[in-house]
């Protein structure tokens, strides 16, 4: 699927502009940012496949070089919410960015802990909130609520739901909480792989 995407020869410097433009996408719903992120990647170089989840893999993305002026993210739409899927995208253009053309990535269990896999999950976390706002958010808010996180994300620039995944995965606020603010997704455009 990703060889019939046409793509522009990749360019550094004009996907790390892409990723800045897709991070405002966040807010946006799957039916008004899913071709907008296919072009802006496409136009930068990088075929972005979004699929159902493949069976029995577990696994939420891959990343790979197809040659050397086009790379592929896939994304399993495994998780189904707004914050696994961004988070997962970004960890995804963090490989591109960072790491070798000879690699291929797949999120999964086994690489979890490799150095690499930090740094592209540091990456996420950066393009997605700043380090420096969410210190200064967690430190004034060591107990936030629901309208607490809801204004961090508007002057952050990034739907609820994202902060609400990134503050149940530092363990700030439990894994059952705030889950209401997290937007459920569904892409029209994506292909069902069948078991």
């Amino acid at each position: 699927m990703a060889q019939e995407v046409a793509c522009q020869p990749f360019e550094s410097a004009r996907f790390r502009t892409a990723l800045d433009e897709i991070r405002k996408l966040t807010l946006k719903t799957p039916s008004e940012f899913e071709r907008a992120i296919k072009r802006l990647c496409s136009d930068a170089g990088v075929a972005l496949v979004l699929l159902s989840e493949l069976p029995k893999t577990r696994l939420s993305g891959a990343t790979r070089w197809l040659n050397k002026d086009k790379a592929l993210i896939m994304l399993s739409l495994r998780h189904r919410t707004n914050d696994h899927f961004w988070f997962s995208f970004f960890h995804e253009a963090g490989h591109i960015l960072l790491h070798g053309k000879k690699m291929l990535f797949l999120d999964d269990v086994k690489q979890a802990e490799s150095d690499l896999e930090a740094e592209a999950n540091q990456f996420a976390a950066n393009m997605l909130i700043t380090d420096k706002d969410y210190r200064v958010f967690v430190a004034s808010n060591p107990l936030p609520t629901g309208v607490d996180v809801s204004a961090f994300a508007r002057r952050a620039g990034i739907a609820p739901g994202i902060a609400v995944g990134r503050l149940q995965h530092d363990k700030v606020i439990g894994f059952a909480a705030m889950n209401e603010l997290k937007e459920h997704y569904e892409l029209r455009d994506t292909p069902q792989v069948q078991p």
